[in-house]
């Protein structure tokens, strides 16, 4: 069959809709990619000549495929709608279909949940026998006025028997300035995001990983063996010569078992020789692991604190200590020739001014330099948080979830949300490269006299000095978004990219 599969993520690295691809082209079916990147305004849908263009492209498709997170699903509805004038099967699929079925159903009739290799080739094996697909495992199924909702099948124990994800040129394309062209190496930039597992542990209420915890009854964690992993990134810098760094995007890499790091950090070391970057979490950093990843190459690791000691245990579900991070950031601070970036997520209405304060204070303890990234928390909908706050009223309308706005859009979260907006404001201020003398924006002498007890309350109070700079933050903000990122992103030569990424990790 002829299948076309379209990504509306906001970069090129969907490995899912890629891992779906490789499986498919496997058993002899002939696939099509197109990615639909588009500005990190989620709100902005595609122009009536780009679903024109996409309409040719899918014309001789059997079926198609649009995956999606909660953040660009109205541009995937968009497309499905669009799209719907083919009169061929479309499955609505990625990780807002998993975890949101009831809404995806309303616009398309095949709604894939869960993980979609297998399911997607199962559903099609249907189809070209032209047998009944109402029962087919993963996929929610509208026929007429009755939907069929199909539990998963079980996971694949061995991820290493997947091919490896589809990274072909050929029948691969992208939308750059308005047009949907042939892919190209350079739109890897690079760098490419990189699954070596799946899977998470620990199942916050705001992540979707807790619902795949209850989908899959707590079996979701699965790895690719450190071989397979070696031998895909030797396979892909063969492919492409521009690649200059792997980030691992594995929900936490550190979880791995000490023997597991052991062995991928000696055949990276010996084979790979490139930088690469990964994702860890306070619990599971050790100074074994730790310098095996320093040595191989690890230039960049992520951590994630989340919220304050109480809000990641109360609210998130989260089982960490503030003690934890500390701990965790004393071992990084040995290794200096690793940059770190510790995520942060506020803008929460279950937060109170203490949670906040006692969130800034922690990171104020963390030894510098590191990258402080400040994200606003999104009810996702479907996760375990959405449902709290539909319950109690706390997400009145579906505005109020978050789910278009991105994390990093500051104030729209603060006037949304309208709770402890002056130490929110003040917490958002502080993203960005942090030393001895200052924290994000804000110069660590200037933050004591802001958070004194005396300030906090009269800014709690009276709230306008707070909206005013938050206006003006705003202003920044959209220059920054629409204005310089376009630019990096569209025009900027690979190399003067990564000089900047170095200087602004780094500084």
């Amino acid at each position: 069959m002829k299948i076309t599969l379209i990504s509306t993520a906001v970069t090129p690295s969907d490995q899912g809709i890629r891992s779906i691809s490789s499986l498919l082209k496997k058993h002899n079916h002939r696939v099509k990619i197109i990615f639909l990147p588009y500005t990190e305004n989620y709100k902005k849908l595609y122009k009536k000549s780009v679903l024109k263009q996409l309409l040719t492209l899918c014309k001789s498709s059997d079926l198609v495929g649009v995956s999606a997170y909660a953040s660009t699903s109205l541009r995937a509805e968009q497309v499905i709608h669009y799209l719907k004038r083919l009169n061929v099967p479309i499955v609505y699929g990625g990780i807002h279909a998993t975890i949101s079925p009831r809404e995806c159903i309303n616009h398309c009739n095949l709604v894939c949940v869960g993980e979609g290799e297998d399911a997607f080739l199962g559903l099609i094996e249907k189809l070209e026998k032209r047998e009944d697909i109402s029962s087919v495992k993963n996929f929610w199924i509208r026929y007429k006025d009755i939907i069929f909702k199909n539990p998963p099948r079980p996971l694949r124990e061995n991820l290493d028997e997947l091919p490896f994800a589809d990274y072909d040129l050929e029948d691969h394309y992208i939308l750059e300035r308005g047009k949907i062209i042939p892919f190209h190496e350079r739109h890897l930039g690079g760098y490419v995001f990189f699954l070596t597992g799946r899977g998470c542990p620990y199942g916050c209420t705001y992540c979707s990983n807790n619902f795949l915890n209850e989908l899959y009854k707590g079996k979701s964690l699965r790895w690719h063996s450190p071989k397979y992993i070696i031998n895909n990134i030797l396979f892909l810098r063969k492919k492409y010569p521009s690649l200059k760094v792997f980030d691992i995007r594995d929900d936490t890499f550190s979880l791995r078992p000490f023997s597991q790091i052991e062995e991928f950090c000696k055949l990276y070391r010996e084979k790979v020789n490139i930088r690469f970057k990964c994702l860890a979490d306070p619990k599971t950093i050790t100074e074994e692991k730790i310098k095996l990843l320093a040595d191989a190459g690890c230039t960049d690791i992520i951590i994630g604190i989340q919220g304050s000691e109480r809000v990641n245990k109360e609210v998130y579900l989260r089982n960490q200590t503030d003690e934890d991070v500390r701990k965790s950031a004393r071992i990084l601070n040995k290794y200096p020739k690793i940059a770190v970036m510790y995520d942060v997520i506020t803008c929460n209405p279950y937060e109170t001014n203490q949670d906040i304060l006692n969130l800034i204070n922690l990171i104020r303890e963390l030894p510098p330099p590191f990258y402080l990234s400040v994200n606003n928390l999104v009810f996702f909908t479907g996760s375990t948080l959405y449902q709290k706050a539909k319950a109690d009223g706390t997400i009145k309308k579906e505005k109020d979830s978050a789910a278009h706005l991105n994390y990093w859009d500051r104030f729209k979260h603060i006037r949304l949300k309208k709770k402890n907006e002056y130490l929110t404001l003040i917490l958002n201020l502080m993203r960005g490269t942090v030393t001895k003398r200052r924290i994000g924006l804000i110069p660590r002498i200037l933050l004591i006299t802001l958070l004194t007890e005396k300030r906090i309350k009269f800014h709690s109070k009276f709230k306008l000095p707070t909206y005013i700079l938050g206006f003006l933050v705003q202003i920044f903000d959209f220059f920054r978004e629409n204005i310089f990122k376009p630019i990096y992103r569209n025009f900027l030569p690979v190399y003067i990219k990564v000089w900047y990424d170095k200087i602004r990790y780094r500084a």
